[in-house]
């Protein structure tokens, strides 16, 4: 019986319809074995290469997103301006980039790379099974799981597995790249509680726990140690080579984790005294042991096993006494051990005024034949004329001189500019800070301007442009004047400002604490191991930037630390660089300007936003 035309059309729709499903498998299917029509098919099994290659076909949920041809600064590429000021941060970075300068290969896949574990399953199902030829379908499993690295089980329902692994072993050691790099997250200031709130959120699995966790600090504190030491003996070559001598002029100060005296835990640091000052040597204080403390718990359980935690854990504690010692003690540790450490004597302290380092120091040299000279901290000293106007306005029972809150704030301020101007010559020091109370003390019928800067005194100006001067902006009634006059009388002695004669300032102590206990915040406890990582961290950054982390990560890990790694510490050194570029450029915008538009500027800042009244939207 012939075939109907309705027949015939039946049977080509039919093969159509076979080839269009034979086309879309050859097309979305990605075989797990090489072709046998092709012997030179570039697919490998699973097995060899670990390597997945998804199709343009858009399937199941995974599509393929428009491709931009736009064509894109690359985003690490950086354009900045070539200025004529080289603040501190640019020359030591600089410094540092200079002389670990070489060619990276830019290996843009070494990162991580965040995924859902359902799109794992979507994209192996686009693939074949070795084992059974047909397409992928099965389930996905942990086998195993230490902290952020997990191994991936990849079941088919024929029962064929294929493993892999989320991080590298890192070499010599068992432990995992990912989890190496957990403990350098201190550099964000979150610990091993803050990780678990972060992978919380982001739905991840919790980090390591607190036994590995502890673990992998004491593998990477040792490298760290080693990197923190061969930068603060470079620091310490350079600012032998800026004196000439190996008898420096150093700055010394301490600092504690939590404020008050009942900190239990401390630093003390000492600084060069350059322009670029950097770490020289640091030592952390601490009143307490984590370990021994632990240990405690079965002391009277098992007292074999309790001696040998003891006797084989290095003790954190290195302090014994108040709080407030930690200061003295730790500083001068670092005096007594510069000779056999550097082969350098600290000679010239720089230090504010209420430490007891210095009594210590000359009691107990550290040093045979050589008497340290204390130089007296600027910044504190100037708030002597602070305390004292407190004092008297609080013997007056006023809490203020002249109607406003921050004129005793000003006199400081006053002050320490005085000393500043003139710390190299003791009679134009002591000129300049009687100057202060004679400008203050003027009137119209007695103005007293002779020893007043002409760069700052309105009087001096306005009488060589031979114009008239009103005192009553600027004038305090006598009876204050008078009142505060033994302060000046007592800080504008000779032998009172010849303590600051060629004096200096604690401001790169500061600097350094402020990124210290950014790593470490002071609104959680962290135990001496933590704290050490963390003054690791932070001499690294503030001597040569967060750049000189990535050696680091280089001999933890074995690689060359990551793609995105290098690209994040570079931005952050290079905005380290701008930041420091703006605030120089605003200041000098502000040095030329005039009086009139300062104090204009300062009553626009004072004056109250419209936007910001009741009702004003």
């Amino acid at each position: 019986m012939a075939p109907t035309p309705s027949d015939k059309k039946k049977k080509r729709q039919t093969v159509a319809q076979n080839l269009r499903k034979s086309n879309e498998n050859k097309e979305n299917v990605i075989p797990c074995t090489p072709s046998v029509s092709n012997p030179k098919s570039p697919f490998f099994t699973l097995r060899e290469s670990r390597l997945f290659n998804v199709t343009n076909t858009p399937k199941r949920g995974i599509s393929e997103s428009p491709v931009d041809t736009t064509p894109r600064t690359p985003h690490n590429v950086y354009s900045y301006k070539k200025r004529e000021f080289t603040g501190p941060s640019c020359e030591k970075l600089s410094s540092y980039a200079s002389k670990t300068a070489k060619d990276h290969t830019k290996n843009v896949s070494d990162h991580y790379q965040v995924i859902h574990n359902s799109l794992l399953i979507e994209l192996m199902k686009q693939t074949v099974c070795e084992r059974c030829q047909s397409k992928w379908n099965g389930d996905l499993a942990t086998a195993n799981r230490e902290g952020l690295y997990c191994s991936l089980v990849f079941t088919c329902k024929c029962g064929h597995m294929i493993k892999i692994g989320t991080s590298k072993c890192c070499p010599q050691t068992k432990m995992r790249d990912v989890n190496i790099r957990c403990v350098i997250a201190n550099l964000a200031g979150i610990g091993h509680q803050g990780l678990a709130k972060l992978f919380g959120i982001l739905n991840v699995p919790p980090s390591i726990d607190d036994d590995h966790y502890s673990h992998t600090v004491a593998h990477v504190l040792p490298s760290l140690r080693a990197h923190q030491q061969n930068s603060m003996s470079a620091a310490v070559e350079k600012a032998c080579t800026e004196s000439g001598s190996r008898q420096l002029s150093v700055s010394g100060d301490g600092s504690w984790q939590r404020r008050g005296f009942s900190s239990l835990n401390g630093v003390a640091a000492i600084m060069s005294s350059s322009t670029t000052a950097k770490v020289l040597d640091i030592e952390r204080m601490s009143k307490k042991c984590s370990t021994c403390i632990g240990a405690l718990s079965i002391k009277h359980v098992s007292r074999e096993k309790y001696e040998a935690i003891i006797n084989k854990h290095n003790c954190e504690m290195n302090h014994t006494g108040s709080s407030g010692a930690m200061e003295v003690d730790g500083i001068y540790r670092l005096f007594e051990r510069s000779q056999h450490l550097y082969n350098v004597q600290y000679v010239n302290y720089i230090g504010d005024g209420d430490a007891k380092i210095l009594p210590k120091l000359l009691n107990n040299p550290p040093y045979d034949n050589i008497t340290i000279n204390k130089i007296e901290d600027i910044n504190h000293f100037s708030k002597k004329m602070l305390h004292r106007l407190q004092k008297i306005a609080q013997d007056l029972k006023q809490t203020k001189i002249d109607g406003k809150n921050d004129m005793m704030t000003n006199f400081k301020y006053y002050y320490r500019q005085a000393v500043v101007r003139n710390k190299t010559n003791l009679d134009e020091m002591v000129k300049s800070v009687w100057a202060i109370w004679k400008h203050k003390a003027s009137t119209d019928l007695e103005p007293h301007h002779e020893w007043c800067s002409p760069i700052f005194c309105g009087f001096t100006k306005a009488w060589e442009e031979d114009k008239e001067y009103d005192h009553t902006k600027h004038s305090l009634p006598l009876a204050v004047m008078n009142a505060i006059r033994p302060v000046f009388t007592e800080l504008a002695s000779r032998a009172t400002l010849n303590r600051v004669l060629n004096g200096s300032s604690e401001n790169a102590n500061e600097s350094f604490h402020s990124i210290l206990w950014s790593f470490a915040p002071k609104n959680r406890y962290s135990p001496g191991t933590i704290i050490d990582v963390c003054v690791a961290l932070a001499v690294l950054v503030y001597n040569d930037g967060y750049q000189s982390i990535i050696p680091v990560v280089e001999q933890l890990t074995g690689g060359e630390g990551g793609y995105y790694t290098r690209l994040g510490m570079e931005r952050f050194d290079k905005l380290r660089v701008y930041y420091e570029h703006k605030k120089k450029r605003k200041e000098d915008v502000r040095a030329k300007m005039s009086v009139e538009e300062r104090k204009q500027q300062q009553d626009d800042d004072e004056q109250l936003d419209d936007a910001y009244l009741p009702r004003a939207y």
